[in-house]
């Protein structure tokens, strides 16, 4: 009996210690927005914003509540393009009258980098009604020089705008030369017809 039990021990002995495989992910921390203090939130902004592997899900942003959004809105408009374009899409997600002007104001801005203003610019569908949308996306769909902005506009004013999104979209179309065309497939598909 002792000799097995001996037996047992080096063999138990020369095992590694168990860790978790380096695959599994952390679960993101179920504690409600009240429960977290302020500094807490800000924490977890800042790790979320910073993650670069690691897709943020918008329950994971409404976790974290309204007191988000400052954090969020204070984001420095020299931090990278990256950083900034996920805090606006947490903005879009969060709400609210301080997130609403922020996506606004960036979406409208011609010096924000494209990866910027495109994210504002998706944003605004969840702000904006039909008509407001088509206000807003309009000037960027006909006059923006980056062809892929014209496309983010009207890809947001297929999806958010309905059928006067899709009119519009249609009519800048026809306006495109024949080489970037390809570049509103999606718009085009949100609206049901195919691909130039």
């Amino acid at each position: 009996m002792t000799a097995i039990s001996l037996t047992l021990l080096l063999a138990l002995a020369g095992r590694p210690a168990h860790h978790a495989p380096a695959t599994e992910q952390v679960q993101p921390s179920t504690a409600s927005p009240r429960a977290l203090s302020d500094d807490e939130v800000a924490q977890r902004v800042d790790e979320y914003l910073g993650a670069i592997d690691t897709p943020i899900t918008a329950d994971e942003w409404r976790a974290l509540g309204p007191r988000a959004v400052d954090r969020l809105a204070a984001t420095d408009t020299e931090a990278l393009s990256s950083r900034r374009a996920k805090a606006l899409g947490a903005l879009s997600v969060l709400g609210g009258a301080r997130a609403r002007q922020v996506v606004l104001d960036t979406a409208r801005s011609e010096q924000a980098p494209f990866a910027v203003r495109a994210s504002a610019i998706r944003g605004l569908g969840q702000f904006l009604g039909p008509q407001a949308l088509a206000k807003e996306l309009k000037p960027v769909l006909q006059g923006s020089g980056e062809v892929p902005l014209r496309a983010t506009a009207a890809e947001v004013l297929a999806g958010h705008a309905g059928a006067a999104g899709c009119s519009a979209v249609r009519t800048q179309l026809a306006r495109e030369p024949s080489e970037t065309r390809a570049q509103f497939a999606r718009a085009l598909h949100q609206c049901g017809e195919a691909a130039p």
